[in-house]
């Protein structure tokens, strides 16, 4: 893939939206520590079975100052939107490892086999590695996601759409609640995008996601990422996007990919329920009742 030169091999960004939504923060934690309960991601989801594990991590912390989080919780309305996403770094299957979904790479007659663990948003990338996206959605929509090369005087590199492609999906990006897209999917060769720089300054992959309530104009998927006008993505930035409160999964870093996201994500048809992980990254961001969410995750490459 051209721009992203994601070539396929890092993380799986797990992508929960719920427009309309507020969180409630658990106000007897610290402000390092308070908790965050996600009612409208895990309420979009059939109930589980048996009860939650226990050991399942449930709350979050805010990575915001206390005054930008302060200002945010003033400032929360019933606009506003919580977004989810859920970063892997794939890795090598050890010997030792027990738990955890696999995801396989056939090569020719040959089968690899990689485990993908958990990591926060704005953990440190190195050149090579390994990367997924997976979304879940609690409201219907249509999911786009943006690739910008970032460098390290502050400059960005064209915009192109790296999803939809025909590639993935039969170019399919409609979203239904509950419901996961994976992306790669588990079927295409390679499964997974390798982070590559194209330059000595290039720093890191700016990624911009949005889910819109109805298809977005122009943007008719292709086999290969198309490059979107800068000033059209400069003005969905200005109406879609906003000031981000970011949350991360207390405990979640390392997690393994379970085979509950596995299954929800090969077929479409399983779902995750109400006692399954939850997504790693919480984005709150203001949104405009019935219109498109717009939020950015920063890959960042190690020097």
């Amino acid at each position: 893939m051209k721009r992203i030169r994601l070539i396929t091999q890092v993380w799986l960004i797990s992508i929960a939206i719920g427009g309309s939504c507020l969180i409630d923060i658990a106000a007897q934690q610290g402000d390092q520590t308070r908790g965050l309960h996600v009612k409208k991601i895990e309420e979009s989801r059939p109930a589980s079975i048996g009860p939650i594990d226990p050991n399942q991590p449930r709350t979050y912390r805010s990575t915001n100052s206390k005054a930008l989080s302060s200002e945010l919780r003033k400032s929360a309305t019933a606009s506003e939107a919580v977004v989810g996403v859920t970063l892997w770094r794939l890795r090598a299957v050890k010997a030792a490892d027990n738990d955890g979904a696999r995801i396989l790479e056939q090569k020719s007659s040959r089968k690899t086999e990689w485990a993908g663990e958990r990591i926060e948003a704005d953990a440190q990338l190195n050149e090579g590695d390994r990367v997924r996206l997976s979304i879940e959605s609690p409201a219907n929509g249509y999911l786009y996601v943006i690739d910008r090369e970032q460098y390290d005087d502050g400059s960005m590199g064209d915009p192109y759409l790296i999803f939809p492609t025909t590639h993935t999906r039969g170019g399919n990006n409609s979203v239904a609640a509950g419901r996961v897209i994976e992306f790669p999917a588990q079927e295409d060769e390679p499964p997974y995008f390798v982070l590559t720089r194209s330059r000595a300054e290039h720093i890191g992959e700016s990624l911009i996601m949005i889910v819109a309530p109805q298809p977005l104009g122009g943007m008719q998927p292709g086999p290969e990422p198309i490059r979107v006008p800068s000033e059209k993505l400069a003005a969905w930035e200005k109406d879609w996007g906003g000031t981000t409160e970011r949350f991360e999964l207390e405990g979640g870093g390392g997690m393994p990919y379970s085979n509950a996201e596995k299954l929800a994500g090969e077929s479409g048809s399983r779902m995750l329920t109400q006692s399954d992980p939850l997504p790693q990254t919480i984005l709150r961001v203001s949104s405009k009742p019935g219109s498109p969410v717009l939020v950015r995750v920063v890959l960042r490459i190690a020097k």
